[in-house]
Protein backbone atom coordinates (compact mmCIF):
# COMPACT_ATOMS: atom_id res chain seq x y z
CA UNK A 1 0.00 0.00 0.00
CA UNK A 2 1.70 3.22 -1.19
CA UNK A 3 0.56 6.37 0.63
CA UNK A 4 1.70 9.93 0.05
CA UNK A 5 1.87 11.95 3.28
CA UNK A 6 1.60 15.75 3.16
CA UNK A 7 2.42 17.90 6.21
CA UNK A 8 2.13 21.69 6.53
CA UNK A 9 0.70 22.42 9.96
CA UNK A 10 3.47 24.74 11.12
CA UNK A 11 6.72 25.79 9.41
CA UNK A 12 7.97 22.52 7.88
CA UNK A 13 6.80 21.62 4.37
CA UNK A 14 7.05 17.88 3.85
CA UNK A 15 5.99 15.22 1.35
CA UNK A 16 6.81 11.58 2.00
CA UNK A 17 6.07 8.34 0.20
CA UNK A 18 5.45 5.45 2.58
CA UNK A 19 4.81 1.85 1.56
CA UNK A 20 3.04 0.16 4.45
CA UNK A 21 5.26 1.58 7.25
CA UNK A 22 8.53 1.76 5.30
CA UNK A 23 9.60 5.23 4.19
CA UNK A 24 10.54 5.17 0.51
CA UNK A 25 10.96 8.90 -0.17
CA UNK A 26 11.21 11.57 2.53
CA UNK A 27 11.28 15.21 1.37
CA UNK A 28 11.23 18.23 3.63
CA UNK A 29 11.97 21.96 3.56
CA UNK A 30 12.45 23.76 6.87
CA UNK A 31 11.64 27.44 7.34
CA UNK A 32 13.70 27.87 10.52
CA UNK A 33 16.25 30.22 8.94
CA UNK A 34 13.44 32.46 7.64
CA UNK A 35 11.73 32.80 11.03
CA UNK A 36 14.91 33.12 13.13
CA UNK A 37 15.07 36.89 12.74
CA UNK A 38 11.58 37.20 14.21
CA UNK A 39 12.31 34.99 17.22
CA UNK A 40 9.43 32.68 16.33
CA UNK A 41 7.21 31.44 13.51
CA UNK A 42 5.11 34.06 11.69
CA UNK A 43 1.96 32.25 10.40
CA UNK A 44 1.43 34.50 7.37
CA UNK A 45 5.02 34.00 6.18
CA UNK A 46 4.82 30.27 6.87
CA UNK A 47 1.72 29.96 4.66
CA UNK A 48 3.40 31.76 1.74
CA UNK A 49 6.50 29.60 2.05
CA UNK A 50 4.39 26.41 2.00
CA UNK A 51 2.88 27.58 -1.29
CA UNK A 52 6.34 27.87 -2.86
CA UNK A 53 7.83 24.79 -1.22
CA UNK A 54 5.13 22.35 -2.32
CA UNK A 55 5.97 23.06 -5.95
CA UNK A 56 9.69 22.44 -5.28
CA UNK A 57 9.02 19.18 -3.44
CA UNK A 58 6.53 17.94 -6.03
CA UNK A 59 9.06 18.41 -8.83
CA UNK A 60 11.64 16.45 -6.84
CA UNK A 61 9.13 13.70 -6.03
CA UNK A 62 8.20 13.30 -9.69
CA UNK A 63 11.87 12.66 -10.53
CA UNK A 64 11.91 9.69 -8.15
CA UNK A 65 8.42 8.20 -8.40
CA UNK A 66 5.51 7.80 -10.82
CA UNK A 67 2.61 9.42 -8.97
CA UNK A 68 0.13 7.24 -10.84
CA UNK A 69 1.37 4.31 -8.74
CA UNK A 70 0.02 5.86 -5.53
CA UNK A 71 -2.83 4.16 -3.69
CA UNK A 72 -3.80 7.01 -1.36
CA UNK A 73 -2.98 10.64 -0.59
CA UNK A 74 -3.03 11.75 3.05
CA UNK A 75 -2.65 15.25 4.47
CA UNK A 76 -2.73 17.07 7.80
CA UNK A 77 -6.24 18.39 8.38
CA UNK A 78 -5.80 19.74 11.94
CA UNK A 79 -4.54 21.16 14.28
CA UNK A 80 -2.09 23.86 13.21
CA UNK A 81 -1.86 27.32 11.67
CA UNK A 82 -5.03 27.81 9.61
CA UNK A 83 -3.30 29.29 6.56
CA UNK A 84 -0.54 26.67 6.61
CA UNK A 85 -3.06 23.84 6.87
CA UNK A 86 -5.06 25.33 4.01
CA UNK A 87 -1.99 25.24 1.75
CA UNK A 88 -1.53 21.53 2.44
CA UNK A 89 -5.21 20.79 1.97
CA UNK A 90 -5.39 22.59 -1.37
CA UNK A 91 -2.25 20.84 -2.56
CA UNK A 92 -3.59 17.42 -1.51
CA UNK A 93 -6.99 18.01 -3.11
CA UNK A 94 -5.38 19.17 -6.35
CA UNK A 95 -3.23 16.03 -6.52
CA UNK A 96 -6.20 13.83 -5.65
CA UNK A 97 -8.34 15.32 -8.39
CA UNK A 98 -5.56 15.16 -11.00
CA UNK A 99 -4.44 11.62 -10.17
CA UNK A 100 -7.90 10.31 -9.23
CA UNK A 101 -6.60 8.95 -5.92
CA UNK A 102 -8.60 8.84 -2.66
CA UNK A 103 -7.85 11.38 0.07
CA UNK A 104 -7.34 10.64 3.76
CA UNK A 105 -7.41 13.65 6.14
CA UNK A 106 -5.30 13.06 9.24
CA UNK A 107 -5.09 14.64 12.68
CA UNK A 108 -1.56 15.95 13.17
CA UNK A 109 -1.34 14.49 16.68
CA UNK A 110 -2.25 11.02 15.42
CA UNK A 111 0.64 11.42 13.01
CA UNK A 112 3.01 12.02 15.90
CA UNK A 113 1.73 8.98 17.79
CA UNK A 114 2.21 6.62 14.84
CA UNK A 115 5.60 8.09 13.90
CA UNK A 116 7.12 5.51 16.28
CA UNK A 117 6.16 2.76 13.79
CA UNK A 118 8.12 4.14 10.82
CA UNK A 119 11.10 2.15 9.51
CA UNK A 120 11.33 -0.26 12.44
CA UNK A 121 9.78 -3.32 14.07
CA UNK A 122 7.90 -1.45 16.79
CA UNK A 123 4.37 -2.58 17.64
CA UNK A 124 1.85 -0.80 19.81
CA UNK A 125 0.14 -3.14 22.25
CA UNK A 126 -2.93 -1.69 23.96
CA UNK A 127 -3.66 -0.19 26.39
CA UNK A 128 -0.95 2.39 25.81
CA UNK A 129 0.14 5.72 27.22
CA UNK A 130 1.23 8.32 24.65
CA UNK A 131 3.10 11.52 25.46
CA UNK A 132 3.20 14.14 22.70
CA UNK A 133 5.75 16.85 23.48
CA UNK A 134 6.20 19.56 20.86
CA UNK A 135 6.25 23.29 20.22
CA UNK A 136 2.47 23.43 20.09
CA UNK A 137 1.35 20.56 22.33
CA UNK A 138 2.11 18.73 25.53
CA UNK A 139 -0.55 16.04 25.85
CA UNK A 140 -0.73 12.76 27.73
CA UNK A 141 -3.12 10.17 26.26
CA UNK A 142 -4.58 6.88 27.36
CA UNK A 143 -5.05 4.69 24.28
CA UNK A 144 -7.32 1.73 25.03
CA UNK A 145 -7.34 0.91 21.30
CA UNK A 146 -6.85 2.70 17.99
CA UNK A 147 -10.43 3.92 18.18
CA UNK A 148 -10.44 4.78 21.89
CA UNK A 149 -8.09 7.68 22.63
CA UNK A 150 -8.58 9.93 25.66
CA UNK A 151 -6.56 12.92 26.91
CA UNK A 152 -5.73 12.40 30.57
CA UNK A 153 -3.39 15.38 30.87
CA UNK A 154 -2.33 18.45 28.95
CA UNK A 155 -0.54 21.74 29.40
CA UNK A 156 -2.64 24.49 30.93
CA UNK A 157 -0.44 27.22 29.43
CA UNK A 158 2.68 26.99 27.22
CA UNK A 159 3.65 23.83 25.38
CA UNK A 160 7.03 22.44 26.41
CA UNK A 161 8.70 23.22 23.07
CA UNK A 162 7.32 26.75 23.22
CA UNK A 163 8.83 27.40 26.65
CA UNK A 164 12.21 26.04 25.48
CA UNK A 165 12.11 28.65 22.71
CA UNK A 166 11.14 31.43 25.12
CA UNK A 167 13.82 30.54 27.67
CA UNK A 168 16.44 30.36 24.91
CA UNK A 169 15.46 33.83 23.73
CA UNK A 170 15.64 35.18 27.30
CA UNK A 171 19.06 33.72 28.03
CA UNK A 172 20.82 33.66 24.66
CA UNK A 173 18.58 35.42 22.11
CA UNK A 174 18.61 32.18 20.08
CA UNK A 175 15.73 30.54 18.15
CA UNK A 176 14.81 27.70 17.99
CA UNK A 177 15.60 26.98 21.62
CA UNK A 178 15.19 23.23 22.08
CA UNK A 179 18.23 22.00 20.12
CA UNK A 180 20.39 24.85 21.43
CA UNK A 181 19.64 24.22 25.12
CA UNK A 182 19.96 20.46 24.63
CA UNK A 183 23.43 20.99 23.14
CA UNK A 184 24.46 23.09 26.15
CA UNK A 185 23.04 20.45 28.50
CA UNK A 186 24.98 17.73 26.72
CA UNK A 187 28.30 19.49 27.28
CA UNK A 188 27.82 21.53 30.48
CA UNK A 189 25.43 19.57 32.73
CA UNK A 190 26.68 19.04 36.28
CA UNK A 191 24.13 17.64 38.72
CA UNK A 192 26.03 19.12 41.68
CA UNK A 193 25.74 22.69 40.40
CA UNK A 194 22.07 23.13 39.53
CA UNK A 195 19.90 26.15 40.23
CA UNK A 196 16.62 25.29 41.94
CA UNK A 197 13.36 25.97 40.09
CA UNK A 198 9.87 25.44 41.46
CA UNK A 199 7.42 23.03 39.78
CA UNK A 200 3.76 23.95 39.34
CA UNK A 201 1.18 22.40 41.66
CA UNK A 202 -1.86 21.36 39.62
CA UNK A 203 -5.34 20.05 40.41
CA UNK A 204 -5.17 17.30 37.76
CA UNK A 205 -2.05 15.24 38.58
CA UNK A 206 -1.52 14.44 34.87
CA UNK A 207 -1.61 18.06 33.67
CA UNK A 208 1.45 20.16 32.83
CA UNK A 209 2.36 23.81 33.34
CA UNK A 210 5.53 25.41 31.98
CA UNK A 211 5.00 29.19 32.02
CA UNK A 212 6.19 29.37 35.64
CA UNK A 213 9.63 28.10 34.61
CA UNK A 214 9.84 30.86 32.02
CA UNK A 215 8.99 33.52 34.61
CA UNK A 216 11.57 32.16 37.07
CA UNK A 217 14.25 32.09 34.38
CA UNK A 218 13.40 35.65 33.34
CA UNK A 219 13.72 36.92 36.92
CA UNK A 220 16.90 34.96 37.67
CA UNK A 221 18.54 36.09 34.41
CA UNK A 222 18.53 39.71 35.68
CA UNK A 223 21.26 38.73 38.16
CA UNK A 224 24.53 39.70 36.47
CA UNK A 225 26.41 37.01 38.38
CA UNK A 226 24.26 34.12 37.21
CA UNK A 227 25.76 31.47 34.95
CA UNK A 228 23.32 31.42 32.03
CA UNK A 229 24.51 28.12 30.63
CA UNK A 230 24.17 26.49 34.05
CA UNK A 231 20.71 28.05 34.37
CA UNK A 232 19.76 26.59 30.97
CA UNK A 233 20.95 23.15 32.13
CA UNK A 234 18.94 23.50 35.34
CA UNK A 235 15.87 24.46 33.32
CA UNK A 236 16.15 21.48 30.98
CA UNK A 237 16.71 18.95 33.75
CA UNK A 238 13.84 20.16 35.90
CA UNK A 239 11.36 20.45 33.00
CA UNK A 240 12.21 16.99 31.66
CA UNK A 241 12.09 15.47 35.15
CA UNK A 242 8.66 17.10 35.59
CA UNK A 243 7.41 15.51 32.35
CA UNK A 244 8.88 12.13 33.27
CA UNK A 245 7.22 12.23 36.71
CA UNK A 246 3.79 12.78 35.11
CA UNK A 247 4.36 9.93 32.67
CA UNK A 248 5.53 7.65 35.46
CA UNK A 249 2.37 8.41 37.45
CA UNK A 250 0.24 7.57 34.40
CA UNK A 251 2.06 4.25 34.04
CA UNK A 252 1.47 3.41 37.70
CA UNK A 253 -2.21 4.38 37.40
CA UNK A 254 -3.17 2.72 34.11
CA UNK A 255 -0.63 -0.13 33.79
CA UNK A 256 -0.13 0.20 30.01
CA UNK A 257 1.47 -2.47 27.82
CA UNK A 258 3.18 0.20 25.70
CA UNK A 259 4.31 3.77 26.26
CA UNK A 260 4.94 6.19 23.40
CA UNK A 261 6.96 9.39 23.22
CA UNK A 262 6.61 11.59 20.14
CA UNK A 263 6.59 15.19 18.92
CA UNK A 264 9.47 17.53 18.18
CA UNK A 265 10.72 17.60 21.78
CA UNK A 266 11.12 13.81 21.62
CA UNK A 267 14.42 14.64 19.87
CA UNK A 268 15.75 15.90 23.21
CA UNK A 269 18.54 13.50 24.28
CA UNK A 270 17.84 13.66 28.00
CA UNK A 271 14.10 13.11 27.52
CA UNK A 272 14.71 10.11 25.26
CA UNK A 273 17.16 8.63 27.74
CA UNK A 274 14.84 8.99 30.74
CA UNK A 275 11.71 7.89 28.87
CA UNK A 276 13.27 4.61 27.79
CA UNK A 277 13.88 3.75 31.46
CA UNK A 278 10.17 3.90 32.30
CA UNK A 279 8.84 0.75 30.62
CA UNK A 280 10.03 -2.41 28.90
CA UNK A 281 8.01 -1.48 25.80
CA UNK A 282 8.84 2.23 25.47
CA UNK A 283 8.64 3.47 21.87
CA UNK A 284 10.22 6.63 20.46
CA UNK A 285 10.45 7.74 16.82
CA UNK A 286 13.67 7.77 14.85
CA UNK A 287 15.12 11.26 15.01
CA UNK A 288 14.24 12.09 11.40
CA UNK A 289 10.56 11.49 12.20
CA UNK A 290 10.45 13.31 15.55
CA UNK A 291 9.71 16.76 14.14
CA UNK A 292 6.78 17.45 11.78
CA UNK A 293 6.99 15.41 8.58
CA UNK A 294 4.89 13.82 5.85
CA UNK A 295 5.94 10.27 6.70
CA UNK A 296 4.13 10.35 10.05
CA UNK A 297 0.95 11.54 8.32
CA UNK A 298 1.18 8.60 5.92
CA UNK A 299 1.80 6.25 8.88
CA UNK A 300 -1.38 7.47 10.58
CA UNK A 301 -3.27 6.99 7.31
CA UNK A 302 -1.95 3.43 7.04
CA UNK A 303 -3.13 2.64 10.57
CA UNK A 304 -6.52 4.21 9.80
CA UNK A 305 -6.92 2.07 6.70
CA UNK A 306 -5.93 -1.06 8.60
CA UNK A 307 -8.89 -0.48 10.92
CA UNK A 308 -11.27 -0.56 7.95
CA UNK A 309 -9.79 -3.67 6.34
Amino acid sequence: MKILGIESSHDDTSISLVENLDVIIHLKISQVDIHKKYGGTIPEIASREHYNNFYILLEELKKQFDLNDLDYISYTEEPGFIGALQMGKLFAHSLSKTLKKPLIPINHLDGHIYSVLLDNENKITYPAIALIASGGHTNLYLLNSKEDKKIIGQTIDDAVGEVFDKVSRILFNVFPGGPYIDQIFDSKFNNDQMYKLNDAKLKNPFDFSFSGYKTQIFNMSKNENIDKELLACSFQKQVIDFIISKTKLAIETFNPKTIILSGGVSANKYLRQEFLKLHKNALIPKLEYATDNGAMIAAAAFEKLKNKN
